[in-house]
Order: structure tokens, then sequence, then C-alpha cells
């Protein structure tokens, strides 16, 4: 069965970039997503497994596809005495952007009384690679689609209402 919108797909994935394996599932867990309700999925690698049927590929994914290009004006050096708790590498702030926008901000240096803050993905700017195995893929049940996630094995699974 080819992979279509509104379905159920498990999946393993790696994903490499700059020849670097930096992420993947959990060895011998195959995720699990419904197709347009996989957040945490680039939209583009979701767009690319449309189509396909079980089995192995490789998906190349343009900045544009997957966490858009790196944007500079997200990139801030603000002095500590402005946040509001002591800064530590890794930590994070929501802030206003230059467009009014809330942002989540991530500590990248602290150096002294200035403060790196970082509000892009880490793999904005960059190619990504994924290895993809999908094992399975099945219509969506119609309560899925309603609920927005999966059912079962590698879902959700609902209890029932105390009455």
């Amino acid at each position: 069965m080819q992979i279509k919108s509104y379905q159920v797909i498990r999946f393993e994935y790696q994903l490499i970039i700059d020849g670097q394996v930096v992420d993947r599932s959990p060895e011998g867990h195959p995720l699990t997503i419904l197709t347009h309700f996989a957040p945490n999925l680039p939209a583009g690698l979701e767009h690319a497994l449309l189509g396909k049927q079980p089995g192995a590929y490789r998906v190349v994914l343009p900045p544009e596809a997957a966490y858009g290009p790196y944007d500079p004006t997200k990139r801030v050096v603000v002095p500590r005495g402005d946040l509001p708790e002591e800064p530590r590498l890794g930590g994070a702030f929501t802030a206003e952007g230059v467009d009014g926008q809330a942002l989540l901000y991530r500590v990248v240096a602290v150096e002294g009384d200035s403060v790196t803050l970082e509000a892009n993905h880490p793999w904005a700017g960059k190619t990504l690679e994924y290895r993809v195995v999908i094992h399975a893929v099945r219509p969506a049940e119609k309560e899925e689609v309603a609920h927005g996630h999966v059912h079962g094995e590698g879902g959700v699974v609902h209890s029932p209402r105390p009455e």
C-alpha cells in the first residue's frame, strides 16, 4: 500500500547532516505517525514519503524543505542583566523577535556580561539526509483522523472513562 494523506505509517529513520548521524529512531522501535498530523517531522520529509510503499529510501531535503534557511536576525547578543534569570548554556528564554512574534531562544554562549541567544532551529540552513525504512502503511481510522493521532500499537491508547 502506498502512503497517502491520512494514513498510518510505521518507520525507522536515520538523520545525517554533513556526513554525521545526528538523530535516529530508537533501535528496534519504529515510529508510528498519522500523516498530516506529524508536527515533529519536517514537512518536506512527510511530503517526500507520499507515494512510497514499505521499503528502504534515501530522502535529501534542502533547507527550504526542512527547517528553513538560517536567519541571522534570530541570533542576538544581550546583556546578562536583561534576562529574567541567570543564563546557562542550553537554557531557553521566550522573547519577542524583530517582527514582534514570540520566539524560543536557546542560550548558546555566555561571555562575561554578554549572553548569545539563538532562535534558529539547530538544523536551520542545513541539508538533511534521511535514510528511512518504512515497515507498514495502513489507512487511518476515522477516530484517528478526528483525534489527530494514531490509536493502538505505537500510538495512544485511550482508557475508558469511569462512569
